[in-house]
């Protein structure tokens, strides 16, 4: 849609001061004097004419009975019996208008108009006599500050002329004449200035001011050090205030301003007197999942994370600790002013129990503690406040399945220390020897030991050798004879006598054989038989 298109809406007001019919042959110019004036019309004498001649009262503004004045005389009516001749003061100022009007624009002349109404998409403007169209997008003019500007005069250009059977169509603008003189208003400011500024519209994320015949602007980040939610309780419209010209962009007319520019810079003032450990008292301003803010001046905060709170608890419910609005000691335990980062702890108040650890809980040293939390793969017992160790259910004994529950005392060894990530792992187990080494140092191959069958499965038996460790007896080595089932010849709990035929330190597992120990007591007999009466038993 072109701006022309946006007359129709005034073409109205144009068309008022026009005749609603003209008679061709009438019209001439003639100079009267005025013999008589009311609200609506005025009466003139012209010397010659019989007739009585009208024009209306508007377009005479300035004159009196009296004075003499030319007009136009474009049509007649009938009025009380008799023929009344109808002028126009305006089109004789228009025709001298539109001549202006035209060398205005061929030259590009500034020229000077009134603001007569608003319409949709922008003012109505008279100027040479004429009506003119200001678009919303060419004025200049702020939209909720269109009507302040109705009846006042305006500088502008007249960017097109085009004429068509309803008459002359005139597009105007401010933005040059704007721009121009910003520019020029721009070069006379001087970046880190100070400057008085008044606001023009309070934004959601700043101000608009105008300042020395130029529009600026203030971020909601350059208010205040301090976080800003919302400018509309602290500033309206009209408000005169100081502000820091900060950045000046003169293509893009565009000028930054600062007001928290003109206060010092809190994280200064913090790190002046402060650094990384010192203690400082605070204003909890946010509680979060992971921590708590607190403010240690205004527009200074830090963070104390959840891991921050207590030497003692990895999980916190910050809650518990601190609430919005409570003063809090606290320690510095990351100042970085240029990032604007600054960390806090509270448990660095006290004496860090880790700081020692490495003496104090040395690899293979024995510690005692109490069971504060039971896991299905393990227990976490606690040291002391703050030192928490670990120890699986694998190395809760050698075999078994032992059992612990929240507040039980144990004793364990500890397997690993971890000092950068403060942890500890332990083992009960460890405590008392292995019994595979026991029955490394009881057992070698050869020997005949008689034990007690702990279990029978298809592929043969386990006896127990000791505390944690079996023997296993294959089922080819049961007997010297077949047996198709263990069961039918063996019972859970029998004492078996078996020779130790294999050792497996790698796979800790221990063969033993009864098949052996029968063939060997065979053969002996045999060999008793065959010194007493020259033959064996197999031969009879």
């Amino acid at each position: 849609m072109s701006n022309f298109d946006y007359y129709e809406d005034f073409e109205a007001l144009l068309n008022e001061y026009m005749p609603i019919k003209e008679d061709e042959e009438l019209k001439r110019k003639v100079t009267g004097t005025i013999v008589n004036t009311d609200r609506n019309f005025t009466y003139l004498e012209v010397a010659g004419e019989p007739k009585a001649v009208r024009v209306r009262t508007e377009e005479l503004a300035g004159y009196s009975v009296g004075d003499e004045v030319e007009v136009l005389i474009v049509s007649q009516l009938e009025e009380d019996d008799s023929l009344v001749l109808i002028a126009s003061k305006r089109r004789i100022d228009m025709e001298i208008g539109s001549e202006k009007l035209n060398a205005a624009y061929n030259n590009a002349e500034i020229v000077t108009g009134k603001i007569l109404k608003r319409v949709k998409g922008g003012y109505v403007v008279e100027l040479f006599f004429q009506q003119g169209f200001l678009p919303n997008s060419l004025s200049e003019i702020p939209f909720d500050q269109g009507d302040s500007f109705l009846g006042q005069e305006v500088s502008v250009v007249i960017k097109d002329v085009k004429e068509d059977k309803k008459g002359k169509k005139i597009l105007l603008s401010r933005r040059e004449i704007v721009a121009a003189k910003e520019l020029e208003a721009i070069d006379k400011l001087v970046l880190d200035s100070v400057v008085k500024a008044t606001v023009l519209e309070v934004l959601d994320f700043g101000l608009t001011v105008k300042l020395d015949g130029v529009r600026g602007f203030i971020h909601i980040s350059e208010i205040d050090w301090k976080k800003t939610v919302d400018l509309q309780k602290l500033y309206k419209t009209g408000d005169v205030i100081e502000a820091k010209i900060i950045e000046i962009e003169k293509e893009k007319r565009n000028v930054r301003l600062s007001l928290k520019a003109l206060k010092r810079n809190p994280w200064d003032i913090l790190t002046e007197k402060n650094t990384v450990g010192s203690e400082v008292l605070g204003k909890v301003t946010r509680v979060v999942n992971y921590g708590a803010f607190v403010e240690l001046l205004p527009g200074v905060e830090g963070l104390i994370h959840t891991s921050d709170f207590s030497w003692a608890n990895k999980k916190v419910n910050v809650n518990a600790f601190v609430k919005v609005g409570d003063e809090v000691k606290v320690v510095i335990t990351e100042l970085n002013p240029t990032e604007r980062k600054l960390k806090l702890g509270i448990k660095q108040l006290s004496a860090n129990p880790w700081k020692d650890a490495a003496e104090k809980y040395a690899v293979g040293s024995t510690l005692t503690g109490t069971v504060v939390e039971v896991k299905p793969f393990g227990i976490f017992v606690e040291v002391e406040e703050g030192v928490d160790g670990f120890i699986h259910n694998s190395d809760f004994a050698w075999s078994g399945n032992k059992r612990y529950s929240k507040g039980d005392k144990v004793e364990f060894k500890v397997t690993e220390l971890n000092l950068e990530g403060q942890k500890i792992k332990g083992s009960i187990k460890d405590l008392t020897k292995n019994p595979w080494e026991t029955a490394l140092e009881n057992y070698k191959v050869g020997d005949r030991i008689e034990k007690e069958i702990k279990n029978i499965q298809d592929f043969g038996m386990f006896v127990k050798l000791g505390e944690g460790v079996d023997g296993f007896i294959p089922t080819q080595l049961a007997s010297r004879d077949f047996i198709k089932n263990l069961k039918d010849v063996f019972n859970v709990g029998d004492n078996v006598l078996a020779e130790i035929v294999e050792i497996d330190s790698e796979k800790k597992r221990i063969k033993l054989s009864i098949k052996k120990v029968q063939l060997e007591k065979e053969k002996n007999e045999n060999k008793e038989l065959i010194e007493k009466y020259g033959t064996s038993s197999s031969e009879e």
